[in-house]
């Protein structure tokens, strides 16, 4: 009882020591100030100001930049006087090195020494506009299709209206027409095959000792990319406007997911004697990614972007529902393989609140038990969907080992199909045979109806399906739309 009394007198003693100002009649009942950073943010900041023989404090803060020749003087004169021990100063510019002044005062107008700190705005707090506002949360979706597209290597290389059409509507063999896919992800891996000009990625691994990271203007063609005049989001909207000339609005507003580029360590990540600082600038600081708030903060400086644009475009039958991790495997624990180089548990947890704040999801396919696939709801991502990679390599990845994971990790399933499956191409029997076991598996495991689900299809291999003549693809076409179209989850999406 008497330590725990000594204690607080002891701590009161040493906050006396910090003030040594003016102290007329030579008394030792001074004013003592300490002040502490509290939190920051994009556009505030917060202090904790701890006081002895004092009354109020008078705090200031200036941008670094022009914090010269401060005194109490001044704080009289600019500061702004504050009664409450914690004290928020608004207003601020995102990423600014600022400096707060402070000195406290008793009535008699004595005051202790002048304190500063210093510290750095992150980016601008998220600011939802009113569509994302007037959301009850993050939107739910039934089926996302996946689409590639950015990268000149792939063919065809733009999403045009009438290639979208086959993935917004399916006429069954009646003849009668139905909404198909409720939500479409746009992402890209790479751009390639450029004439002239080095290879980049998006994508950690991806040509890690061939080509180099995506830097900002990178990332600024793959936005511009997605949103051409007459190609991908727009592209897409077009799509559903003409189907719901002939269907009807559709039961909601067709999603859109966007890709989040992998903001790669190094300008080449296969080198690590290769420069951290190749990205740009956001609000005139360059970026460091060997620094992983550096890191966060492209992530947002690109989120805001691709929001920028569907706020401009008011579309009618599409909207933004989030953004997906393009990593297939996040390193998020120090024993993981290259953790120092994707520090997934300081840097997804942080996009996740951002998007969060926004209503908007986050989302992520991860490989056949990548790295963090067990650890997707502690990072904040909302849905998670993985790949069974048997299509490929059946003997090693077999599906009941499959169902048994995503069951217990509570993960969704990705479906996988590629160009392979058309029975124009050798061996297709034993692709069809294999996706079609997908289709089996996720009904008997109780996936299909209580999950979302997700399908690759390579770069246009659904399209190229949709199309063909051959009566053996049209028979999977009819067989896969069909499990699409009669997912118990639809009815219930669509009331959200």
């Amino acid at each position: 009882m008497i330590r725990w009394i000594i204690t607080p007198l002891l701590c009161l003693l040493s906050l006396a020591c910090y003030g040594n100002g003016n102290d007329a009649g030579g008394t030792s009942r001074r004013p003592a100030l300490e002040m502490k950073i509290a939190s920051t943010g994009g556009n505030h900041i917060t202090l904790d100001i701890q006081w002895l023989n004092a009354t109020h404090a008078r705090v200031l803060c200036l941008p670094t930049k022009e914090a010269q020749e401060i005194t109490v003087e001044t704080l009289l004169e600019r500061g702004a006087r504050y009664t409450d021990h914690r004290v928020t100063i608004e207003g601020l510019e995102p990423m600014i090195p600022y400096t707060v002044f402070a000195a406290v005062f008793d009535e008699q107008g004595r005051h202790s020494a002048l304190q500063s700190l210093q510290f750095t705005t992150t980016y601008a707090d998220p600011v939802p506009y009113a569509w994302e506002s007037a959301r009850d949360g993050i939107l739910s979706y039934t089926d996302m299709v996946l689409c590639y597209g950015g990268s000149h290597h792939r063919n065809p290389y733009l999403w045009e209206k009438e290639r979208f059409a086959p993935l917004v509507s399916y006429t069954d063999e009646a003849g009668k027409e139905h909404w198909l896919f409720d939500s479409f992800l746009f992402l890209e891996s790479q751009d390639t095959n450029v004439p002239g000009r080095v290879d980049y990625t998006y994508m950690i691994g991806v040509l890690r000792d061939t080509g180099y990271s995506a830097d900002r203007e990178q990332w600024n063609y793959l936005i511009d990319y997605w949103f051409g005049a007459d190609s991908g989001v727009n592209a897409l909207e077009e799509a559903v406007a003409a189907a719901a000339q002939r269907l009807g609005t559709p039961p909601t507003k067709r999603k859109v997911v966007m890709v989040l580029p992998d903001p790669i360590y190094f300008l080449q990540y296969g080198d690590t004697s290769s420069t951290t600082v190749y990205w740009g600038e956001v609000n005139g600081r360059k970026l460091d990614f060997s620094n992983y708030e550096d890191r966060i903060t492209a992530y947002k400086w690109y989120i805001d972007q691709v929001r920028a644009h569907f706020d401009a475009a008011d579309y009618q039958y599409i909207e933004l529902a989030g953004f997906y991790i393009l990593s297939e495997e996040l390193a998020a624990d120090p024993g993981d393989f290259n953790y120092k180089y994707k520090e997934a548990d300081k840097i997804i947890p942080r996009v996740a609140e951002y998007l969060h704040a926004l209503n908007e999801s986050l989302n992520w396919v991860p490989y056949n038990r990548a790295a963090g696939y067990n650890r997707w709801k502690s990072l904040g991502i909302d849905y998670a969907f993985m790949q069974p990679n048997y299509y490929w390599e059946a003997d090693k990845r077999p599906l009941p080992q499959f169902f048994s994971d995503i069951k217990a990790a509570d993960l969704a399933m990705e479906f996988e199909f590629e160009h392979t499956v058309l029975e124009s191409q050798a061996g297709s029997d034993v692709y069809r045979k294999r996706f079609r076991e997908y289709m089996q598996g996720a009904i008997a495991n109780g996936i299909y109806g209580s999950k979302p689900l997700a399908y690759y299809h390579g770069t246009n291999a659904l399209v190229l399906l949709s199309q063909s003549q051959s009566a053996v693809d049209r028979e999977l076409y009819h067989e896969f739309c069909q499990f699409v179209l009669n997912n118990p989850l639809r009815a219930e999406n669509a009331q959200k």
